[in-house]
């Protein structure tokens, strides 16, 4: 009996993407799986995307099997039963059922008894006892990863046990590097996992380099990663977006130790004359055969140098392109080579190279051949960037290394500095804001003229922060503000905004104290009058915030906020920075709608500008609106979104969407894994407002799942002062808890403060927050009233899925008073409510209540949340009118394919045909134009 992959499979991780051109790999496993049993070997190169398919299959079994996982490392190869061990691990409660010599083998091998050593023949029928006791339970999956790296012993009893497995219910996935596998696996069922074809290769190239990518780098990238997923995610880092060539200033190669020092002894026992040829193939971009044998002939290598590197298994010498035959190998034959050596193959190269026909490559060249100073090459490589600039968008990431490596050239420190600022431009435009902070940072100390200076402080302030959002770097706005104030009082006052809103994220790492001397120390800023209105407002909201505390500066926020919201397009108040304080500040006072729309023209204005620091963050609070207004699944797509571009920009990785998103999903794994990562990351950071965004995640959680004491156990270390835009909603979880779990005294003490919010603020979300928990602390009949004035308010404020609680609630009351009619009313509506965002915890909880109520509990319908991000996508375009040819080329991806999409989505959402497809509610709101 198998298991159908159909219906064990979970919903997707958020922003979670299939693996590319594996379909017959996936199928063959789950033929495995859904069948009888077997094994199977998966054989392939490093990279290729083994333990990628084993996470697939972990992930798509894990529900309804019980998954067994070894993953094999060097360090353990030479430790006897160390295999065995990881695979034994999980069985130990079927020990006591083997037959004695069987089970006294086992306790020997793996440490836990003294004796002699075990007979291989009682660990091979001990371990198959293990399996098949496990599989009379529910199917028994294992899989076993880099088996290269298995002890010698370990393997012999898994090729034992797979041998005889039969027909058990017990499938056992093997993955390895070598193309046979170890000896002891010779004869297993085995599938190779082939390279990616070009298509795939490109969607997954695409898919993970976000900024703009030359097209000659671009296509040698591709053809040098021959397929390999782990190339094409890591080649652009080691080829670099802003270099034409090899990183060859500064020769570093992060390639997987094993395979480097594999290949790097390779490279030894080649003669120098070969080596000399390929360092040639490896210096020139576009690997163009005809250069590269000229430069040979003028640096003495003679021909038979080239099939020499051919017959090492090393380069490709045919066709029009020189290829190495491994996607490492030109990385590590450029490493290898001395500085010296280097230069002299730029030099050949560039000899050979046509300045009048290509100047930029000439100039390139040259570059990196020089050894000194050269004010002439600097130039040249100066002009070139201007060309790569004017050329398209992608020529200003090849213009940011053009510049740095005039830079390298240049003498003279005041034009060194302003080729450095030119090339800290084109990395922060194109998204390698690390490296642009690199050069920002020792640009403060250069002799920059006075206009120039007061540009690289600010973009100096602004990128630390966008990289780190720490402490430090919003420390660093508040000094960078001071020192643009001599020169531009309106762009020291934006600045000033930034470092405000940078500091209210430090919340409760930031004292009562430190908070009113950074508000009397900041600098008094005059602003231009009448042109920047709506950043004093602001200013002076924040600051009385700081230094008075969140009742003092609520009406000046909201005073702010409207400012913002009525201000003409094209004035002051609609610069990005003032924008996203004020939708900050819009959350300080719980005015829903307005967030909505400053975070609309936030991550507009970001999208328009191709503002790569912006965007993730702007994505972020967005996707919490979307998460405000019910909508799951589209705030899935954006936070997905935004953690990839943060990911591929290296800027701290926002978090806020994705903690709440599990959360209110009620994916309990999820959330404790995110919990662990972004605490971590918020003391590293000092960043108050993560945790504070981590403690509501686990209460929001705690109380889906309904588990009261879970709630008041993970925030009993909340501080009384916690950010503005957290504290509301938290102490409302919180007091849900507390009066579930009878602490309705500190309940009460909390309804105050919920009730003194909802009067300063005067809105509905934040009224709304304050009579719910009124009506849970009511015990006589007047409750009936507050849980209807709490549903109308969050109803006004837009709040679907906390209007969606408050009738859970409402009904649950009703049901405990016995009222069962009007109470499978309410629990009804918000269990469809939240059947239909995709809050499965909340869902089952109502679905509870409705089975107490006497009705009988029907299980959440299909909904959007049910689709994947490209299936989403692909449902959108479908329903907008678009052809399958037209989504595929939109998408990169086949027209077959995105038919195999339209199918699972109509079988998904149980729509009979596609054109039905513009009816689905969901759908026909992506029309609008999106942020």
């Amino acid at each position: 009996m198998g298991v159908d992959m159909g219906e064990t499979r979970p919903a997707p991780l958020p922003g979670a993407r299939a693996l590319l051109g594996r379909g017959a790999e996936l199928a063959a496993v789950r033929r495995l799986i859904t069948g009888a049993g077997g094994v199977l070997v998966l054989h392939g190169e490093a990279g290729i995307g083994k333990t990628a398919l084993l996470d697939q299959v972990h992930t798509a079994y894990d529900a309804r099997t019980r998954v067994l996982r070894v993953v094999n490392t060097e360090a353990e190869a030479d430790l006897s039963y160390a295999g065995l061990q990881h695979l034994t691990g999980a069985l130990a409660s079927h020990f006591g059922a083997l037959p004695r010599p069987q089970r006294e083998a086992l306790l020997v091998a793996l440490g836990r008894r003294s004796g002699p050593a075990p007979d291989h023949l009682h660990l091979g029928l001990a371990v198959m006892g293990l399996l098949a006791a496990a599989a009379e339970e529910r199917p028994v999956v294992c899989l076993v990863d880099d088996a290269q790296w298995m002890d010698g012993m370990s393997l012999a009893v898994l090729a034992f046990v797979a041998r005889r497995i039969g027909t058990r219910r017990i499938a056992i996935v093997i993955a390895t590097e070598d193309p046979g596998g170890p000896a002891m696996l010779t004869g297993l069922p085995a599938h190779a996992v082939s390279p990616l074809g070009d298509r795939d290769a490109r969607e997954l190239l695409d898919g993970t380099v976000r900024a703009p990518l030359d097209r000659r780098v671009r296509e040698r990238v591709l053809t040098e990663a021959h397929g390999n997923p782990l190339a094409l995610l890591h080649l652009p880092r080691w080829i670099g977006p802003t270099e034409m060539a090899a990183r060859s200033t500064r020769a570093d190669v992060r390639a997987p130790k094993r395979l480097a020092e594999t290949f790097t002894a390779r490279l030894s026992r080649l003669p120098a004359e070969v080596r000399r040829f390929l360092l040639l193939a490896a210096a020139e971009p576009d690997g163009e055969p005809l250069m590269v044998r000229r430069a040979a002939t003028l640096m003495d290598v003679g021909p038979d140098a080239a099939a020499a590197a051919e017959a090492a298994g090393i380069l490709d010498v045919h066709g029009t392109r020189m290829c190495f035959r491994h996607p490492l190998l030109r990385s590590l034959v450029y490493a290898a080579a001395s500085a010296a050596e280097r230069r002299g193959a730029h030099a050949a190269l560039a000899e050979c190279c046509d300045a009048a026909l290509d100047p930029d490559r000439h100039a390139w060249h040259q570059g990196q051949s020089a050894a000194g100073f050269d004010e002439d090459v600097a130039g040249r490589l100066e002009a070139a960037a201007h060309r790569a600039v004017r050329r398209a968008a992608a020529g200003t990431a090849v213009a940011g290394g053009l510049w740095e490596l005039a830079a390298a050239l240049t003498a003279d420190r005041t034009a060194r500095a302003s080729r450095l600022l030119s090339a800290a431009r084109a990395k922060h435009d194109t998204g390698a804001f690390t490296e642009a902070l690199a050069i920002l940072s020792a640009l403060r100390h250069e002799p920059v003229p006075d206009p120039e200076h007061v540009r690289v402080v600010l973009m100096h302030a602004r990128g630390a922060y966008a990289v780190h959002r720490d402490q430090d770097a919003a420390r660093l706005l508040l000094d960078a503000a001071r020192t643009v104030a001599r020169r531009d009082p309106a762009a020291a006052g934006h600045l000033l905004l930034e470092a405000f809103g940078a500091l209210a994220h430090a919340g409760r790492h930031l004292s009562r104290d430190q908070a009113r001397d950074l508000a009397a120390k900041a600098p008094n800023l005059g602003l231009p009058p009448g042109t920047d209105e709506s950043a004093g407002l602001l200013l002076g909201a924040f600051r009385t915030s700081l230094s008075a505390g969140h009742a003092a500066a609520a009406p000046l926020m909201a005073r702010a906020v409207r400012h913002v919201l009525t201000a003409d397009e094209g004035t002051a108040a609609q610069d990005p920075g003032t924008v996203r304080i004020a939708a900050d500040a819009a959350l300080h006072v719980w005015d829903a709608p307005a967030w909505r729309q400053l975070a609309e023209r936030q991550a507009h204005h970001a999208r328009a500008e191709r503002d790569l620091a912006a965007l993730p963050h702007a994505l972020d609070q967005l996707a919490l609106t979307d998460l405000h207004a019910g909508e799951l699944t589209t705030a899935a797509e954006r936070a997905a979104e935004a953690r990839g571009i943060a990911e591929a920009t290296g800027t701290a990785p926002p978090r806020y969407a994705d903690l709440a998103l599990a959360a209110w999903q009620g994916d309990e794994p999820g959330t404790v894994a995110l919990v662990d990562l972004a605490t971590a990351e918020a003391a590293d950071r000092r960043e108050g407002r993560l945790l504070t965004a981590v403690e509501h995640a686990r209460a929001v959680l705690g109380n889906g799942l309904g588990k009261p004491e879970a709630v008041l156990a993970a925030t009993a270390s909340v501080p009384d002062r916690v950010e503005a835009g957290y504290w509301a909603p938290l102490a409302a979880e919180r007091a849900e808890a507390a009066i579930a779990c009878g602490r309705t005294a500190w309940a009460r003490s909390v309804c105050e403060l919920l009730q003194d919010n909802a009067r300063i603020c005067g809105t509905p979300w934040a009224e709304a927050l304050h009579l719910r928990t009124r009506a849970l602390l009511e015990r006589g009949p007047g409750a009936e009233e507050w849980y209807r004035q709490a549903a109308e308010r969050f109803t006004a404020a837009g709040a679907v899925l906390q209007t969606a609680r408050t009738r859970l609630l409402w009904g649950e009351w009703l049901l405990a008073c016995g009222r069962r009619t009007r109470a499978r009313e309410s629990l009804r509506t918000a269990r469809d409510a939240f059947s239909a965002a995709g809050a499965h915890a909340f869902a089952v909880r109502a679905g509870t209540g409705l089975g107490a109520a006497g009705e009988r509990a029907v299980r959440p319908g299909t909904g959007l949340h049910t689709l994947t991000v490209q299936e989403l996508r692909v449902a959108r375009m479908v329903a907008r009118g678009e052809t399958s040819r037209e989504i595929g080329a939109a998408l990169f991806v086949s027209p077959r394919t995105v038919d195999a999409h339209v199918r699972s989505i109509l079988r998904k959402l149980q729509v009979p045909a596609r054109r039905q497809l513009r009816h689905v509610a969901g759908l026909r709101a992506a029309d609008r134009a999106e942020a």
